[in-house]
């Protein structure tokens, strides 16, 4: 297994060691991340059929998802939609096995419907309709239409279908978790939408959270009480922080609203979405597997929502380098960076590169690391435990991360 070379200028720097770190976060009610999970849980619920009828994930690629705005028309503290949210379903998938249809349709519909309502606070305000535009074409004639269990290639032994350069790193780094806290902290407040941004700057010890969080219909009255709403969070968001982290912080919201005015005017939703406004989403252009968008990981722009769990490097792959990061983290108590570089028709554990950084001596982190590349449980996880399913983290377990080590 080479280990790819390196110049000077390009070695991998752990992000727990950059001098500045900057972190997004696209909460689970922003457009992008609507896409994604609405991608994901059709993956999911799709992969669940064919493993109860058949016995086996079909082929399927649903990572072409959009989610195209409504338009909602505004009072002063409420509104009415009168053009609908559309779920574009793109991508290939089986509709067939052994002559038998699949119900795709309704199973993507249903997922639909089920992630915009738990993701959604206003759902019941918003109208919505999906549109089909998946195919079965391929070159291989029973790809997408297999006759049996037979025409799947990757049983018994998956291999990777493309060639990719997937990034593992763990543990999170304190700007990761306060990215993911920020939307948290807001999304429990019971005016609060779910379509929040953060983005998180770390300059040093010092940390600088800026936010973007959206009214709900029912709750708030008035601009002022938005505005005290909101700066009451983020001063509380502030002091906990203070207390768990080493050096400054400053957290900024909503930098765009103001107390005069009617409470529509401001950054109001009937959903807790843009999508009231008529902004699109698409998978692939907000958050990364982690939930976070991270340059300082120096990855790819692999998206893995949508793909199917059986075999598909953009998934697999990302489960492999992200449980390798984690065992090793686990094992040596340090930070480390995996990448690893598979060629098209490669056996998952015989990468074409792998790259190993970590923040303490290295003497078998490739042997740990290759041993995890020979597993083959990712299914159950991706499937059963919707590994990659966007989702608020619970605030208790954010905190707790930024929790000082106690010494025993």
């Amino acid at each position: 297994m080479p280990t790819a070379p390196r110049a000077p200028f390009l070695r991998p720097v752990l992000p727990h060691d950059l001098g500045v770190e900057v972190v997004e976060r696209k909460g689970v009610g922003h457009p992008d991340t609507l896409a994604d999970s609405i991608a994901e849980l059709a993956s999911i619920r799709y992969s669940e059929y064919c493993l109860r009828e058949f016995g086996a994930i079909l082929h399927h690629n649903l990572d072409k998802v959009a989610v195209l705005g409504g338009r909602a028309r505004f009072g002063d503290t409420d509104g009415t939609y009168d053009r609908p949210v559309r779920v574009i379903f793109g991508g290939r998938i089986s509709k067939t096995f052994a002559g038998r249809a699949i119900p795709v349709r309704e199973i993507l519909e249903d997922a639909a419907a089920e992630q915009l309502r738990t993701t959604l606070p206003g759902f019941e305000h918003i109208t919505w309709r999906a549109q089909h535009e998946t195919t079965d074409s391929s070159k291989f004639e029973r790809w997408f239409a297999p006759h049996g269990l037979e025409d799947l290639p990757e049983r018994p032994t998956a291999f990777s279908n493309d060639t990719a350069f997937l990034v593992g790193t763990a543990p999170r780094t304190s700007a990761e978790t306060v990215a993911l806290l920020t939307e948290a902290w807001f999304r429990r407040q019971p005016w609060a939408g779910s379509d929040i941004k953060a983005l998180v700057i770390r300059d040093g010890r010092a940390l600088n959270v800026t936010a973007c969080v959206p009214a709900v219909a029912g709750h708030l009255a008035s601009s002022a009480e938005f505005e005290d709403a909101v700066n009451d969070a983020a001063q509380e968001l502030a002091i906990q922080l203070l207390k768990r982290l080493p050096g400054p912080v400053n957290v900024v919201c909503n930098t765009r609203n103001r107390r005069t005015g009617p409470l529509s005017g401001q950054y109001f939703t009937l959903s807790g979405s843009a999508i009231d406004y008529g902004e699109d989403g698409l998978v692939g252009r907000g958050n990364a597997r982690s939930g976070l968008i991270t340059p300082g990981q120096q990855a790819g722009n692999e998206a893995l929502f949508g793909k199917n769990p059986a075999y598909h490097v953009g998934k697999v792959g990302g489960w492999l380098v992200d449980e390798a990061s984690r065992t090793l983290t686990e094992k040596t108590g340090t930070p480390c960076r995996i990448a690893v570089m598979w060629r098209n028709g490669s056996p998952y554990p015989e990468p074409a590169s792998l790259d190993i950084t970590t923040a303490g001596p290295a003497s078998s982190d490739a042997e740990l690391v290759r041993d995890v590349l020979h597993r083959t449980d990712w299914a159950p996880d991706l499937v059963n435990n919707q590994r990659y399913l966007p989702t608020v983290l619970p605030v208790a377990g954010l905190l707790a991360e930024l929790d000082p080590p106690t010494l025993s």
